[in-house]
Formats: structure tokens, C-alpha cells, sequence
């Protein structure tokens, strides 16, 4: 009679778990080191950090949200000021997330065993909005990318 503590999938389930789970410890502490001004935490088995960046002294503050799994490719939202998209500034119309890399133009897979967020998506995000904020002044986005309208995502 076998019982239910020696079912099969019950191990592989809280094995990934924690696999996540320490992936999502290592990036905090990752991310506590590197950048003082992100607040994070561990909710609902995600990787949660909020902080505020001012790209230049006559920018505007903006407050923005970091949101990771520890295994899928992180997310990037604006909490405030609030951005209206538009097609061309580098964000996706689903969700309002930063668009920060492109897959294939890039090279750029995001693969939880060789990358953190403390040395891509972070300094990428912090580079998007000074970018937002040259094509404030431009009309035009100026760092290299992929039109949006060709409907990538």
C-alpha cells in the first residue's frame, strides 16, 4: 500500500519550489548589494522590488516595480508618473511593462541560471527611462530597437 507522502510528483512540485525559491533569495540579497535604493521582497513566490530613479536633475521622479518569478523573463512597470503607450516608446501594450531587450536582435535569452537582475534588467531599466526621457525632448526613440508594430512580444 503505498502512501501519499511517496506519490512521485509530490517531490518534483516542492522541488521547484524551492529551487524558485532560492533563486528569488539569491537575487534579493543580489540586488540589496548592488542598488541601496530598490526595496525588495518575497510575495507570493515572487521577487517583488520597488524603487524610484531620477534620470537627470530636471527629470521628473519615477517610481518603478521589478516583478520575478525566479525562472521567466522579469517584468518592468511604471508605477508613477503614469506613461499613456504609445508605439513608440519601447513598452508592451498588454500588460504596460518595459520592453528592455529584444530576443533575437539581442542575442539575449533570459535563462535563470546565467543571469540576475542585478547586472541586466536592472541597468537596463534605469537606461530605458533616460532613453524615455531623450525621446521626450526628440519625439524619437533613440537607442537602437525593434519597431513594435511588428508585432513581437
Amino acid at each position: 500500500m503505498a502512501g501519499r507522502k511517496f506519490h512521485k510528483n509530490r517531490f518534483n512540485r516542492s522541488q521547484s519550489f524551492l529551487s524558485s525559491r532560492v533563486i528569488l533569495v539569491r537575487e534579493k540579497k543580489l540586488i540589496e548589494i548592488n542598488y541601496g535604493f530598490l526595496n525588495c521582497h518575497i510575495l507570493n513566490n515572487k521577487l517583488i522590488c520597488i524603487g524610484k530613479t531620477k534620470p537627470t536633475p530636471y527629470s521628473v521622479e519615477y517610481e518603478f516595480k521589478i516583478v520575478y518569478d525566479g525562472i521567466y523573463s522579469p517584468r518592468v512597470f511604471i508605477n508613477s508618473p503614469e506613461i499613456i503607450y504609445n508605439d513608440e516608446i519601447h513598452m508592451f501594450s498588454n500588460d504596460m511593462s518595459l520592453c528592455l531587450f529584444h530576443r533575437e536582435t539581442d542575442n539575449f535569452y533570459w535563462n535563470f541560471r546565467k543571469h540576475n537582475l542585478y547586472d541586466t534588467i536592472i541597468p537596463w531599466a534605469l537606461e530605458w527611462f533616460i532613453y524615455y526621457e531623450l525621446y521626450l525632448i526628440s519625439g524619437k526613440w533613440e537607442h537602437p530597437h525593434i519597431d513594435h508594430r511588428l508585432n513581437y512580444n
